[in-house]
């Protein structure tokens, strides 16, 4: 295959761009396009060519245009870059193949149901004995809340089954703060602090079609608002090797990241994310260019060795971009715009 032409869906999400500019890093002779809801996202502006979309909830239309833009385009693979998109991909993944030949990386129904709700991301650990905080649901298991308390003691972890980053997160000191909190709410679990003595740890996973590992990568990482804001890679093969065995077992397609912290030593798992994350780009800035990776096995069908990540620190800070104007008019004028040859 001479050219790739790859299509990298929510373009505008920290994420998106990440994956954007890890491809355009690549020695490999692609195609970028992009897709977002609002012309004023860079990963309109990095791609090749940028196409303005209706936000997936519309689910006919979204359908519709996508299929247009994968059979305009040519388009041999699919990245989804936006958390409010996966469960439609993942829906529709065998669809959309079956329809235009284009391979779309996104995680199956069966381990987004599993990861995209942290009390059966609990279940799944617990089912197949790996660690995992102690945590009960709420208010469904509103009867065991004075033995959890006893277990588990102060701090508690408030947080909803379903939601990122730090939105409806709340650390409760006290029985008093943690009623307060609770009351009234639906659909949340309280989860065992897990001490932050140790840091806390991000791996990034990888996996083909046939569940193998394409590369795994851990980095210690420092938060703010729930995003990592600096990270540090070193020896921790150790660690990403218990995340490799928990990924044997989930059997993810495309990328995945476990979100852990260490208790006695041992790293538990509170969080799995079954997409590419805040910390893409900083593993491509370490030699880990997950998006090549699975261009190189999947589509081109390369034998992909593992690599190891490059020892550093990464900081991440905000930058500046500037944009031609009329181009921001353009898209939202004709929903499409060419930024350069591809």
């Amino acid at each position: 295959m001479n050219n790739i032409n790859v299509l990298v869906t929510g373009s505008g999400s920290l994420y998106g761009v990440a994956v954007i500019k890890s491809l355009l890093k690549s020695a490999l002779k692609l195609k970028l396009v992009a897709t977002d809801t609002d012309p004023r996202t860079l990963g309109l502006h990095f791609a090749h060519r940028g196409y303005i979309v209706p936000p997936a909830f519309q689910e006919g239309l979204y359908y519709e245009k996508i299929l247009d833009i994968i059979r305009g385009e040519k388009i041999n693979a699919v990245f989804v870059a936006s958390s409010h998109e996966l469960a439609f991909f993942s829906g529709h993944k065998e669809e959309i193949e079956a329809a235009t030949g284009a391979w779309v990386f996104v995680n199956p129904p069966g381990v987004m149901n599993i990861c995209c709700d942290k009390w059966l991301t609990i279940k799944f650990l617990k089912e197949n004995n790996f660690n995992f905080p102690g945590t009960i649901r709420y208010p469904e298991d509103r009867a065991l809340l004075e033995k959890f308390i006893r277990e588990a003691g102060f701090p508690v972890i408030i947080k909803p089954r379903r939601g990122a980053g730090s939105e409806d997160l709340y650390k409760a000191a006290s029985p008093q703060e943690l009623l307060s909190l609770v009351k009234g709410r639906e659909g949340f679990v309280l989860q065992q602090y897990l001490p932050e003595a140790d840091g806390e740890y991000t791996t990034g996973i990888c996996a083909g079609a046939d569940g193998r590992v394409l590369s795994a990568v851990t980095l210690k990482r420092i938060l703010r608002d729930g995003m990592t804001m600096s990270a540090e890679a070193d020896d921790y093969e150790h660690l990403t090797d218990y995340c490799r065995q928990v990924a044997g077992v989930l059997k993810p397609y495309g990328p995945c990241n476990f979100q852990f912290r260490l208790l006695e030593g041992r790293p538990y798992i509170f969080e799995i994310n079954p997409r590419f994350s805040s910390s893409t780009g900083m593993r491509c800035l370490l030699g880990i260019n997950e998006a090549e990776i699975l261009l190189r096995a999947e589509i081109l069908g390369e034998a992909v060795s593992p690599r190891k990540a490059v020892k550093g620190s990464i900081i991440r800070q905000y930058k500046d971009y500037i944009v031609p104007t009329g181009r921001i008019r353009q898209l939202e004028k004709e929903s499409f715009c060419v930024n350069r040859p591809g």
